[in-house]
């Protein structure tokens, strides 16, 4: 059920109003109950106390129960008491009617028991009471004529219930009053509403519902124009600024039928507008007629079974059988069939639309016939293109291996001319240091082997001229050992120790150990069999090995060296590796560390020029042997070099 505005607000406002009347009215009467009750109490505990004192007064004058009677029945005439009750004990704690009576409830027994207390009571008229009951507790005057009483004692109690009728008629009436100015409160206040809500609501509302009604009638010139200094004004110019939007609005849609319209009848692609349910066409550009021959009255009055291969109507269908989506392309390639027979290949793209509530197909024709030339055309060049590779192909791929011998033929030269460059700085650089020092050290020995002739053991000097012969041979090893990497031996290869050719190049290598911080630790297998090979080449592949490792470590660090003999194919080899503790070998260059020419240090003034690993596996592959490149767990880079074990004249 539809109610209206003014209703509406009138049962909220009437709502709110009666609950707030009735949460003051429930806050009102407990108020005022608790007043009551509060007010009875005081009094019944004034009237208590004052019938106390007068019972008081009449003992100390002498007086007895019937003067104690007589004070009583005073009280009881006062207009609102309902009831006086005296109670007392005597020894043997057994309560007796002097004048009173005995106790009828708890408060009666608390009283006697030395404890005051009030209470609320409804009497069988119906209206409440309030009830005090104080006990009588003997005083020291007391004690003076009753000598069995002591001071504290508890010798009754007095009872006084007064009435609250004439307080609860006062209220009844202040209620009444109240009940009365809320309605009436109630009532001008939902007039008041009822006319500001006629005033500032309905009225503002019926204005932009009769504009609502002109827009969509199409009166888009009509404004609302209120004046009313609120939020309806607000909402009345949103509204005559949306009425403008809407003209503009429709002004740029009329435009925009007017340019869809000019972009189909000049399109040079048919488009066609196909009526699913029908069957038929509805609607078609000038381009269908230039493409069909047919006018455009005759192309509404076809289907697609005139225009189309019996074949092709399953593949043309199916966009209106749900294929395009609801809104989606779909392109075919087909055969339509002209006026005069011709049949003419075109590229269908459908697209489902809804217009005035209808599902329609519009369709996009586009001739390809000339790209379809264009096609063959390309088909039959790219055939003649495809033999003239077949036949130049034969022509490249013996080109080809001649040019895979000739790089073949370069590498090797480039390998065999860096080796003599090298051999021939070194032998140059051996000549030189065997010129410079081999005079001074066979002298330098023959003068120490004289004195040490002239000089008795037991003398001092004899010990510091043994040092001077060691060194002086030692040096001479080291000479004898660069001469030997500098110019190997013209004989090929011979039997050798693989830990005798590392040994060898230390010692050449001993001076970069002494200038940086690098330290050798050594395993060596002390019964490593021999090997067959070229000493000085070997050097040469250990002393790369080690300047690789010095770098990678910038000069700080340790190289493990340690030799072993393993078995590889049914083959003995013996192995030495070699372990850094630098950063390793990057895995994306593993396979490149071995190419000529790669390095990953920097290029420059004859040094660096990525050649030291590849002569090391070209020496080894002379050698019958490899080198391998890994990376420990522990960090750094390992290299192995393996060599085959020689046992006699054959090598096993």
């Amino acid at each position: 059920m539809r109610i209206n505005l003014s209703r509406r607000f009138t049962l909220y406002i009437c709502g709110i109003l009666l609950a707030g009347i009735s949460a003051f009215q429930h806050m009102e009467r407990r108020t005022h109950s608790g007043l009551i009750e509060e007010m009875g109490a005081r009094e019944a505990r004034k009237l208590s106390t004052a019938v106390f004192e007068q019972l008081h007064t009449s003992m100390k004058l002498g007086g007895g129960d019937g003067e104690n009677s007589a004070v009583l029945e005073r009280f009881r005439r006062i207009p609102g008491i309902e009831e006086i009750r005296v109670m007392r004990a005597d020894d043997s704690a057994r309560l007796v009617d002097a004048p009173g009576g005995r106790p009828r409830d708890g408060l009666d027994r608390l009283a006697l028991a030395g404890t005051a207390s009030d209470s609320i009571e409804v009497s069988s008229e119906g209206h409440r009471s309030a009830r005090h009951v104080t006990p009588v507790i003997v005083t020291g005057e007391c004690t003076a004529c009753h000598a069995a009483w002591h001071a504290g004692a508890v010798t009754g109690a007095v009872s006084v219930a007064v009435s609250l009728r004439d307080h609860e008629l006062a209220i009844a009436s202040h209620r009444s009053a109240f009940l009365v100015w809320g309605a009436g409160i109630l009532l001008a206040a939902t007039l008041a509403v009822l006319a500001l809500v006629r005033r500032r609501l309905l009225m503002p509302l019926a204005r932009l519902r009769e504009g609502a009604e002109a827009i969509s009638s199409g009166r888009l010139d009509f404004r609302v124009g209120l004046r009313t200094g609120d939020e309806m004004e607000q909402v009345a110019e949103a509204f005559d600024c949306m009425a403008v939007t809407l003209i503009k609005a429709t002004a740029d849609l009329r435009d925009l039928g007017e340019k869809y319209s000019r972009l189909v009848s000049t399109a040079a692609d048919t488009i066609v507008l196909r009526d699913p349910g029908a069957g038929k066409y509805i609607d078609a550009n000038p381009a269908a007629s230039a493409l069909l021959g047919y006018s455009k009255d005759e192309l509404l009055e076809m289907t697609p079974e005139d225009l189309f291969q019996p074949e092709d109507m399953r593949a043309y269908l199916r966009p209106c059988c749900g294929g395009t989506g609801g809104g989606g392309g779909l392109f075919e390639e087909l055969l339509v069939r002209r006026k005069d027979g011709g049949l003419v290949p075109v590229e269908v793209a459908a697209s489902v639309l809804e217009l005035n509530g209808r599902r329609c197909i519009q369709e996009i024709w586009r001739d390809i016939s000339k790209r379809k030339a264009l096609e063959e055309t390309i088909r039959m060049h790219v055939h003649e293109l495809e033999e003239t590779v077949r036949s130049r192909t034969f022509e490249l791929d013996r080109s080809l291996e001649e040019l895979k011998e000739a790089y073949a033929k370069l590498k090797s030269s480039e390998q065999k001319f860096i080796q003599s460059a090298k051999l021939i700085s070194m032998g140059e650089m051996g000549a030189g240091i065997a010129h410079e020092l081999n005079s001074p050290l066979a002298g330098i020995l023959s003068i120490t082997e004289v004195l040490m002739k002239r000089t008795g053991k037991d003398d001092p000097k004899y010990f510091l001229l043994e040092k001077i012969r060691d060194a002086a041979v030692r040096s001479k090893y080291i000479i004898m050992d660069v001469l030997t990497y500098s110019r190997p031996r013209r004989d090929g290869h011979a039997p050798m120790f693989l830990n005798e050719a590392i040994r060898a190049t230390l010692t050449i290598f001993i001076s970069e150990i002494k200038t940086r911080s690098i330290e050798i630790i050594e395993d060596f297998d002390p019964v490593l069999p021999k090997v067959h090979g070229n000493k000085g080449q070997v050097m040469e592949v250990v002393l790369n090995i080690l300047k690789n490792a010095r770098d990678a470590m910038d000069g700080k660090g340790s190289i493990f060296i340690s030799t072993r003999t393993v078995e590889s194919e049914g083959r003995a080899y013996s192995l030495a590796e070699f372990r850094d503790t630098g950063p390793g070998v990057p895995e994306e260059i593993k396979d490149n560390v071995f190419d000529p020419f790669f390095t990953t240090k920097e290029k420059g003034g004859g040094n660096n020029i990525g050649l030291g690993l590849s002569i090391s596996q070209s020496i080894l592959k002379e050698h019958d042997g490899w080198i391998e490149v890994d990376n420990h767990p522990d960090g750094g880079a390992v290299l192995r070099i393996f060599l085959p074990v020689f046992v006699g004249k054959t090598r096993i």
